[in-house]
């Protein structure tokens, strides 16, 4: 029995050393290395087992409880990447720039509201807050909250809010042109330093939150001037948004009201004498 036991522990023991291992590797950028990247062993979960940082030439090496895990590389300016190990040990990563729009920042906010989009979700009262942006004398986005798993690490660019009518036919497409990171801070908390931060990557550690608070992204969803009028004429093609992501409560039915009508035309009519003054001058 006892040399049943002692062959037992021996087994699991080999099990455990064989699944653990020393990886390492290099970590570039489209310029050149990047120094000073988070590395990080996570499971199917993101459940994160051991960490370390690449040093200033963008070189890593640390040991991984299990070579099954992935490896998730963060840096601040760059999106993302989470690579499955399979057991290997040496690894050479690319980092793509972070995609944020050059109109970002440059305009001035010209609507923040808790009150432009009002209605019902399944049974419950919304008030969703959100911003309208006035990127040039033609663009403007529109950021809208959106709330994320606790181990979702970013809102990609290129993902689309989409406007339907009736019988889900699709009347219009955004884009949005930021890479949001997403912070712990729920719309109504948020400020404009704190927008900036969720396009930078500023102070962001990736995979949730400490006390498990909401994640909301803000990504920026791009139309045109001839959308908004479309939306001031018919404010009730609004009644439902939907977000391309796989959070249900990033749905909307959305009833617009007399209030939401005239917020839009305030930053119709703020576009306009924008142009008025442009053409001036």
């Amino acid at each position: 029995m006892k040399a049943s036991l002692i062959s037992l522990l021996l087994l699991l023991a080999t099990q455990v050393l064989a699944q653990r291992q020393n990886v390492s590797g290099q970590i570039n950028g489209p310029e050149g290395r990047i120094p000073n990247v988070s590395v990080r062993e996570v499971d199917a979960n993101h459940r994160v087992f051991n960490h370390t940082k690449a040093d200033q030439n963008g070189l890593f090496s640390f040991y991984v409880r299990d070579a099954q895990h992935s490896l998730q590389f963060y840096a601040p300016g760059y999106r993302m990447f989470t690579h499955k190990m399979l057991g290997q040990k040496s690894f050479n990563v690319t980092l793509e720039p972070r995609r944020v729009s050059p109109f970002v920042g440059k305009e001035r906010l010209v609507l923040k509201s808790d009150r432009l989009f009002c209605g019902r979700y399944m049974g419950m009262d919304v008030k969703q807050m959100a911003w309208i942006e006035r990127m040039n004398d033609t663009l403007f986005t529109l950021i809208l909250p959106v709330k994320m798993d606790l181990i979702i690490d970013e809102y990609p660019a290129g993902r689309t809010l989409i406007v339907l009518g009736e019988r889900d036919t699709q009347l219009m497409q955004w884009e949005n042109v930021v890479d949001a990171y997403p912070i712990e801070l729920a719309p109504h908390e948020v400020s404009d330093v704190h927008l900036a931060q969720s396009y930078t990557g500023t102070h962001y550690l990736p995979g949730g939150t400490k006390d498990e608070r909401p994640l909301y992204a803000y990504p920026h969803f791009q139309f045109t001037k001839a959308n908004l009028e479309y939306l001031v004429s018919n404010p009730d093609v609004l009644w439902r948004l939907v977000v391309d992501t796989y959070k249900a409560d990033n749905y909307w039915n959305l009833y617009p009201t007399d209030q939401t009508t005239e917020l839009l035309k305030q930053v119709l009519q703020s576009s306009s004498k924008a142009d008025s003054t442009s053409s001036k001058h």
